[in-house]
Formats: structure tokens, sequence, C-alpha cells
């Protein structure tokens, strides 16, 4: 027997002695373990399904019927929206009954564009989508060639017709306008219909500027959310709610105090839940500059001062 035909029979005495031990350490998983993996599968899914779902707690969404001068709907036309400034696009198609669904649309002013063969384009322009808002925008279409463009750029009021959510939109004007004595945005909250101060003992000053009643409901129980992430913590043995972190008021771009009827995604607040949007860039370059500036010659002094003759205290 010659050297190779040696070294080809220990080969294969090893192969035979591996795949041995090979099946006996498959014979030692039991057959849970060998079937395991569609369950960490599942597992993985379910821990993976709500990051895809966060960016929809502050995102709204833009809906509508595409018509022809008749009233008929038109199937299979381009929508197509442009956040006008920042210029990114979504687009859809409308279904069989003329309508489009534009979902996870973030907050912003926006300019809706229909086209499709043998009729004019149409084009709407600011059309203001807020936080958590859901709007209708329909548009009609004119027989004509593709190349002409029928613009809309008067912008009426958006009613939310398609959800049963109340609340109150704080947009960038009254943030930047109002003056705010202490910069905490959220006593801008109260310019909401039903929120009042509340009567609690001893709490006037706490839970971080959301210790207000809204609607009846409990003072200090609303949660704060900051481009879909709660800023809030529960205190279990009060049962209220802290705001952890309160962003800087030229940050916030809006907010909305939803107060009633909320969507599947909300659910942590017992009150009210202020839903706050933050600041971002646009294709235009553009800065701030500000002073917050207090002194004491600019208060009123109380009346109980003034009759004893005591000056008002100094503040710089």
């Amino acid at each position: 027997m010659s050297r190779l035909d040696g070294a080809c029979n220990i080969l294969e005495l090893f192969l035979i002695a591996d795949s041995a031990a090979q099946e006996q350490r498959r014979s030692r998983i039991s057959p849970w373990h060998r079937n395991c993996w569609p369950f960490l599968l599942l597992v993985a899914t379910l821990l993976l399904a709500p990051l895809t779902t966060l960016g929809q707690l502050y995102t709204g969404s833009v809906t509508g019927l595409v018509t022809d001068s008749s009233g008929a709907a038109i199937p299979d036309v381009k929508i197509t929206l442009v956040d006008q400034g920042k210029g990114y696009s979504f687009t859809a198609t409308t279904d069989n009954t003329g309508r489009y669904l534009l979902r996870s649309i973030p907050p912003g002013t926006y300019t809706v564009t229909a086209e499709t063969a043998n009729f004019e384009k149409a084009t709407r322009e600011n059309i203001k989508v807020d936080v958590s808002q859901n709007i209708s925008v329909d548009l009609a279409l004119k027989l004509g060639s593709v190349n002409d463009t029928v613009e809309v750029k008067a912008s009426d009021v958006q009613l939310q017709t398609e959800d049963a959510v109340t609340g109150q939109v704080v947009n960038r004007k009254f943030v930047n306008d109002l003056p705010l004595v202490d910069r905490n945005f959220t006593n801008l909250a109260y310019l909401a219909p039903g929120v009042t101060e509340t009567n609690a003992p001893g709490t006037k000053n706490a839970q971080g500027g959301i210790n207000f009643n809204s609607n009846g409901s409990r003072n200090a129980t609303s949660d704060v959310l900051i481009d879909g992430a709660s800023a809030s913590n529960f205190d279990q043995n009060s049962g209220l709610n802290n705001v952890l972190y309160t962003p800087s008021v030229d940050s916030v771009e809006e907010f909305k105090v939803q107060q009633a009827n909320f969507t599947a995604e909300y659910g942590f607040s017992a009150g009210a839940l202020i839903n706050v949007v933050t600041r971002s860039g646009t294709n235009k370059f553009h800065g701030s500059v500000y002073e917050f500036f207090r002194n004491s010659v600019m208060d009123a002094n109380n009346w109980f001062n003034n009759k004893n003759s005591q000056p008002i205290a100094a503040l710089k």
C-alpha cells in the first residue's frame, strides 16, 4: 500500500468519526431547540416593529379626491406633495375611486400637484399641515394638455374632518411673539380651551410646567412628546407626571395640545397631550438673534407695597 493510499484511509476514518460525533451532538439537541428559529424571528419582529411607528406620533396625513369637471372620479392620477421650505417630496396614485392618501407627513407647508394624461396639471400651494393633523385636499382636473397647469395659490382653511381628535395648535408665531417670563413654552398650553390653573394645594410650581387641569382631568397628568419621544416621567407614589426635559423656546417650531379622542399611538397620558415639534432647517440660510432682558424698572409694584411705601424688589 502506497503512502497516498494510507493517507486516504486515515482521512476516511477521520471523516467517519467526525460525522458520528456531529450526529451524536445533534441527538442531544431537543426538538424545541432545533425548531426555535421561527420563535426567535417572531420575537425580533415584535421588538423592531415599534421602531417603525415612532415617527407617526407627530406626523399627519393628506388625503383627497381627484375629479374631472363633471365630478367623476379619475383613477391612476399621480399625486406629488412637495415641502415648500425643504424641497423633499411624497408621491401617491389615486385608486379606482379617485382617492389618494399620503401618510407620515411631517408638519410644514406643502404644494400638492395632480397630473395624468389628457388632463391639465392641477397645483395647490400653501397647504399647511400641523402637528398630528389629518387634512383633506380635493383636486379638480380639466381636459387639456398635460403641459398646461392650473395653479391655485390662495390657501383656504383646512378643516380636519378625517378624525375626531380635539385640541389646539400653537404655531411658531405664537411661540415667537408671545412673552414668556421664564421662557418655558409649556406656559402657552393655557391658550387651549379647557386648560386652567390647578387649585391643588402645595403643587403650584411643581411638575415642570404641566401642572394644570385640562377639561376636568387631574392636575399634572399630561404627557409631553418632543419629536415623538416622551419627555415625561411618571411618579408612582403620587400618580403625577414630571417633565424631565424642556427644550429652549427658540428651538420649538409648534406644538399641539391634544385633549380628547386620542388615536391608537397615544395612551400614556391621563390628561392632555402636548405634542411638540422642534425646528429644522430649510433650503434657505437663516438664523436668529435674541436678547432675554428682565429688569425691575419694567415691573409694577403690588398694591400693598405701594400702600406701605415699600419699593419694588430689585431684579436685573
